[in-house]
């Protein structure tokens, strides 16, 4: 009696039953629905376009709308002598004079965008007290009772110190002392990495009578212009807050001194963003839009049998774009594919996605960081939660950067070998997910980007204008806060990546064993730019072919030939002359009496079921192999070619194949 596995046990119970019928499809579901969420969210809510076209982010800018330069910022706001316009460098007040223009003049190359609401609720996220600062009133505002609006500025050089490899490896350095000037910060390891201006203005203030202190609530609105190279244009952060502000008059000196200045807790910080639009920024948006078009019109042809295509028809560039998305149907259901699946194992799919998120890499990084920054200071909430979910958005791009890279690899290794068959080439083989499950599990690692770019930055100092003059003093964006992060980002990524595959290989060893010796596997895993090779495969034990005899609808192999070669590239690569004398020796003589094994989503092990012989034609064997244009054929046990039309009558009846 043979010993039986969980998974035949379970079935042994109704409960268990509906486990291992429902069980899988029900994960493949809601993993597809995981992927279209996402997406969803990051087209929509992440669309600068749409974002800046229903324009709720131009009421941040409302204080500087009619202030066009420094000039006109200074004799409408009253500055505290240490935080004003004549303490910036010659970069800051660039940055001012590019901001103050871009608010005013609206030549839509830049998008002002709404980024969300965040709650005040501890001093990590309480920006006011920045105004507690003594105010030099203008002649004309010295009168009690006249109304006055504040401003602060602040100039200044991020510098950075290791990135975020060194920090994990070494620990992070001593802060020095805020005092430290340029030349003690480059002795000491830092680098220049960014300038920025920090720019705060209210409301208008009543000047109160001498000798009494005034409480009032003020509107704060932030500016915090920040350029990643000396003199490049700068990108924005806008905020606005409101202040609960103590302030007294000082007659003797004509100043406004303002003794107390903090958020009021429980209200919310709203902040939004100006970002570059540039002709890489739109071409991102259209891009994405024909993937996501691409993709949703080549799945649907999917859920039907394509019929089985002679690769020698294929003979113009024109038939064969047309053969992605529009192949000739026979109008039978299939569902071979799940939508996951489709995403991470297309070549057209991933590359043009990739290429749309390279885009849109800078925009996406500084908007996705600031969001961040500010979210993982805020109390958990609905809110929070939303924008976790944007953010995870934006960083779910790169799980297509992952299959990018896998596919490159298998593409790269392929090339540079000498391998002249299917099968052979072992670097190949470990190159492959077993199902999108496992594509998800590498793709965790991305939640944690933001706290990984933030985590090489930890060790930083700012260098203010008053400090030192900044003259002189330059970024290379190559240091910049921008790009230092990436180097750590991307080794860790493959890092990553090749740890879960190694551990898919593990997990699932005996599956991997039988699917690299079955011939349409092989396809997949040694002949194709295929990353993801489950298709829900049913293998079954025969005569000398224990476990690597695939029992496949007809339905289902016509639409893997088509999703072969028109999604991924093909090596035509051809199968071992010994393989192909095994089958042809062997499988006229295979008896008609099987062993079933069941392939599932998750941890592969093989379930042995008695079953009843096979009934129609299926005791044939078939090998699935490609010619050395990349044409898949299929061949029965005496070498013959199987022709499209033969195979038609058996989708018309639904019949299956054994594939060898």
């Amino acid at each position: 009696m043979r010993r039986r596995t969980l998974s035949s046990l379970l079935q042994d119970t109704s409960i268990g039953y509906i486990v291992a019928k429902y069980g899988p499809p029900a994960v493949k579901f809601l993993v597809s629905a995981m992927c279209v969420c996402l997406v969803t969210v990051d087209v929509t809510t992440n669309n600068w376009e749409l974002n800046y076209v229903i324009g709720n982010g131009n009421t941040l800018l409302g204080p500087l709308m009619n202030v066009g330069s420094s000039e006109a910022l200074e004799k409408t706001f009253s500055f505290p002598i240490e935080r004003s316009i004549g303490s910036t460098s010659t970069v800051g007040r660039f940055m001012l004079n590019y901001t103050l223009k871009k608010i005013n003049v609206r030549d839509n190359s830049m998008y002002v965008l709404t980024g969300d609401t965040f709650l005040i609720d501890n001093p990590l996220n309480d920006l006011c007290s920045t105004l507690k600062k003594t105010y030099q009133l203008p002649t004309n505002q010295t009168n009690v009772g006249s109304t006055v609006k504040l401003a602060t500025m602040k100039d200044s050089i991020q510098y950075i110190r290791g990135t975020a490899i060194t920090n994990l490896l070494y620990g992070v350095g001593t802060p020095p002392p805020e005092s430290t000037k340029h030349d003690e910060l480059i002795s000491m390891g830092f680098t220049p990495a960014r300038t920025e201006l920090d720019l705060r203005v209210t409301t208008g203030v009543v000047v109160p009578p001498v000798g009494t202190t005034s409480y009032t609530n003020v509107t704060m609105y932030r500016f915090y212009p920040r350029a990643f190279c000396t003199g490049c244009e700068p990108v924005s952060e806008l905020g606005m807050t409101v202040c609960q502000i103590a302030s007294t008059y000082n007659a003797t000196t004509k100043s406004l001194v303002v003794t107390s200045s903090v958020a009021n807790y429980g209200q919310d910080h709203v902040m939004g963003f100006m970002l570059e639009r540039t002709g890489t920024t739109a071409g991102s948006l259209y891009m994405r839009g024909f993937c996501v078009l691409f993709v949703m019109a080549a799945f649907a042809t999917s859920q039907k049998t394509v019929r089985w295509t002679d690769g020698t028809t294929l003979t113009s560039w024109f038939k064969k774009l047309t053969h992605m998305v529009s192949p000739t149907l026979l109008r039978h259901p299939c569902r071979t594919f799940d939508f996951s699946y489709f995403c991470f194992n297309s070549d057209v799919f991933v590359f043009g996605y990739v290429f749309a998120v390279m885009l849109d890499e800078k925009a996406c990084n500084i908007y996705s960081r600031a969001m961040f920054s500010w979210n993982k200071n805020t109390t958990a909430s609905a809110t929070s939660a939303w924008v976790f979910v944007r953010i995870l958005a934006m960083n779910f791009r790169w799980m297509w950067l992952n299959c990018l890279v896998i596919k490159f690899l298998k593409w790269f290794v392929n090339f540079i070998t000498s391998t002249r068959y299917s099968g052979r080439n072992r670097v190949v083989a470990c190159l492959n997910f077993s199902s999108p499950t496992f594509v998800y599990i590498a793709g965790l690692f991305f939640i944690a980007r933001n706290n990984l770019l933030n985590y090489g930055l930890l060790d930083s100092v700012n260098l203010a204008s008053t400090t030192q003059s900044l003259e002189g003093i330059s970024v290379n964006i190559f240091n910049s806060v921008l790009f230092r992060g990436y180097p750590s980002l991307v080794l860790l990524m493959l890092i990553n990546v090749f740890v879960i595959l190694t551990l898919d290989g593990v997990v699932n060893h005996q599956w991997w064993r039988q699917l690299r010796q079955n011939s349409l596997g092989r396809q997949q895993m040694y002949n194709s730019t295929s990353i993801i090779a489950d298709l829900g495969y049913t293998f079954i034990d025969m005569d000398e072919y224990e476990g690597q005899v695939v029992l496949i609808p007809v339905r289902s192999l016509c639409t893997i030939q088509w999703f072969l070669m028109s999604q991924t590239i093909r090596f035509g690569l051809p199968e071992h002359p010994s393989v192909i004398r095994a089958m042809t020796s062997k499988g006229a003589t295979t008896m008609n009496h099987s062993k079933v094994a069941n392939s599932t989503m998750s941890k592969r092990k093989i379930t042995y079921l008695e079953s009843e012989p096979v009934v129609g034609e299926v005791n044939d064997l078939f090998m699935v192999a490609q010619d050395q244009d990349g044409y898949i054929h299929l061949y029965n046990a005496l070498r013959a070619e199987v022709q499209a039309l033969s195979m038609e009558v058996k989708v018309l009846s639904d019949s299956t194949y054994k594939i060898a």
